[in-house]
């Protein structure tokens, strides 16, 4: 089940019990490191984002309503939900936008179709529903990446789950990967979408009765020294670690008021 109450996120490392695989995606220079962290900065959208949206017509206007780290999304076929890095809801001009962001610092966009593919209903059935959503024939798609498949589906499921006709999917890229760019410039161009520039959010595409728009945008790698991300780590363990001792202090007063 996909949950639907949420509660604040006071500082990047609280993101790390919602990621796949925990503290192993947790690392400094990595991208979900990155992205927390550029995004908690500023509480808003970040230089190089906020410049590729206002450098559109339809975004011109864009500000940041809510953003959630680590979003499910119902894919609405058998398997995992989808997961992006980070979904924002954007209020414009004329009602919202959503924006699915995939942070990247040189990891690849996983298998290509064709390799990700093995015969299985449950993954045809996944492939199927994803391309009919992005107006995508299954043959076209095996030569691409099947996490943009998935991401850019998330961000047209999730406009229509907010009610809007509006996405945009965008790549927040913190290392000079052209290997990546080069695959993300093939899935816009089999979606419809000219060739992509860095920095230029292209579109719209019609896909699923949503308007598309799609962007890479280049940020500065964000480091960090062994010791600092150590000791960020600690005090997020620290801090968890006093949550658990006030909650267990809370259960046994209720339980010695039985």
């Amino acid at each position: 089940m996909i949950p639907r109450l949420y509660v604040p996120l006071l500082e990047p490392e609280d993101v790390v019990r919602h990621l796949g695989k925990q503290e192993k995606h947790w690392k400094a220079g990595r991208s979900a490191h990155a992205l927390a962290s550029v995004w908690f900065q500023h509480n808003a959208f970040p230089p190089q984002i906020k410049a590729a949206l206002s450098g559109h017509p339809a975004f011109q206007s864009a500000e940041l309503v809510d953003a959630f780290l680590e979003r499910k999304v119902d894919l609405k076929t058998e398997g995992r939900p989808s997961q992006t890095d980070l979904l924002a809801v954007i209020s414009l001009k004329d009602g919202l936008a959503i924006l699915a962001v995939e942070g990247k610092a040189g990891e690849s966009f996983g298998k290509y179709v064709d390799k990700w593919r093995d015969g299985s209903d449950g993954k045809d059935a996944r492939l199927e529903g994803l391309c009919k959503i992005l107006g995508l024939a299954p043959e076209a798609a095996m030569p691409l990446r099947y996490q943009l498949l998935h991401r850019a589906a998330s961000a047209i499921l999730e406009a229509q789950h907010y009610r809007t006709k509006t996405a945009a999917l965008l790549v927040h890229s913190f290392s000079d990967d052209k290997k990546g760019f080069a695959d993300f410039s093939a899935f816009l161009q089999a979606l419809g979408f000219e060739a992509p520039a860095p920095g230029v959010l292209a579109g719209p595409v019609l896909r699923d009765g949503v308007l598309l728009y799609a962007g890479w945008v280049q940020d500065a790698p964000k480091g960090q020294s062994p010791g600092a991300y150590l000791d960020n780590l600690r005090s997020y363990a620290a801090r968890i670690a006093k949550e658990c001792k006030r909650v267990r202090a809370w259960c046994d007063e209720q339980q010695s008021k039985r």
